[in-house]
């Protein structure tokens, strides 16, 4: 019992000797600063894309009747040996258009296709694109044809491939 006590006395002199943990400075919340702008890509506000799914198939299901269209060009792009490692639709609306794919070589060569309801709506949708990505992509090149707008990224060590490319969608 005395060597019991003995051991307890010492734990409680050994504990209020020893210095308190430094307690960490308090965390303060930076003030958000940041707010979207009309014309400046990206979002703080991620909410809106709950409803991604739904605007995709709606996009799908309205598409414009215009001659040269995403799968023509695809295919007319396959038969001239330019391959796809990816395809899929993306959000129209991010570029003023109706129905947009997009399709990845094994290059990493980006070719967007979007679909508009008239020629006039395409060159405004090009005229758009050139302000609002001019520095997310510099080396893109965008073509019209009809109501069809293409844009090329990522094809400047590449260049045979997107003449290739420009020169299939023209001719459609």
């Amino acid at each position: 019992m005395r060597r019991l006590a003995l051991v307890a006395l010492t734990l409680v002199a050994s504990c209020s000797q020893s210095k308190p943990a430094p307690q960490p400075a308090p965390i303060t919340e930076a003030p958000i600063t940041a707010t979207d702008q009309i014309g400046q890509p990206g979002s703080t506000n991620l909410a809106p894309l709950a409803g991604l799914p739904h605007e995709l198939d709606d996009e799908s299901a309205h598409r414009p009747g215009v001659k040269v269209t995403v799968e023509r060009l695809f295919a007319a792009l396959k038969d001239k040996g330019v391959v796809l490692a990816a395809q899929h639709q993306v959000l129209a609306s991010a570029a003023a258009a109706s129905y947009c794919q997009l399709g990845v070589t094994p290059d990493t060569i980006a070719i967007a296709v979007c679909e508009y309801p008239s020629h006039e709506a395409a060159l405004a949708g090009r005229k758009m694109m050139d302000g609002r990505f001019a520095k997310l992509v510099p080396d893109a090149v965008r073509e019209v044809n009809g109501a069809t707008l293409v844009t090329i990224a990522n094809a400047s060590q590449h260049v045979a491939v997107r003449n290739q490319i420009l020169t299939t969608f023209k001719t459609l």
